[in-house]
């Protein structure tokens, strides 16, 4: 009953030609306990995917990180500046200037929302810091 349920189920889906014969050895394939050496070779496999996995989602969600933003914006900013010294139609660089900072000020913005995110003290932790530290005593 169950073969032919698969047989069935095999020709809805377009596979043609699916021998009962080839069926009934893959189930019984399965119901067949694995051997150490399989067991550790699916576990092999497994753990390479979950790493590969885990690689493709590091590299599609990097962290920006406070340091790099920092200098980011520095270096283009100095730039701008230099841009400014050297182009004597002051009118020109100073609207290049400003579409310079309002394009780069979403940065900014993460920046000083990562700046205060990593500031940010939980209760307990500013309760610790504010409370009297022992020092030395003055006794004579």
């Amino acid at each position: 009953m169950l073969i032919t349920e698969i047989s069935e189920i095999a020709e809805e889906v377009g596979l043609d030609n699916i021998d009962p014969v080839g069926i009934t050895v893959v189930l019984e394939s399965h119901s067949q306990p694995l051997s150490s050496e399989e067991l550790y070779n699916l576990v092999q496999q497994l753990t390479e995917q979950q790493k590969e996995d885990e690689d493709e989602k590091d590299r599609g969600t990097k962290e920006m990180q406070t340091k790099d933003i920092t200098d980011i914006l520095s270096t283009i900013y100095m730039a701008a500046e230099r841009l400014c010294d050297i182009d004597p139609n002051w009118k020109h660089s100073s609207t290049v200037k400003r579409g310079i900072r309002a394009m780069l000020h979403p940065y900014y913005e993460i920046l000083q929302k990562m700046k205060k995110k990593s500031k940010q003290f939980t209760l307990h932790s500013f309760l610790m810091s504010s409370e009297p530290q022992p020092g030395p005593s003055s006794t004579k």
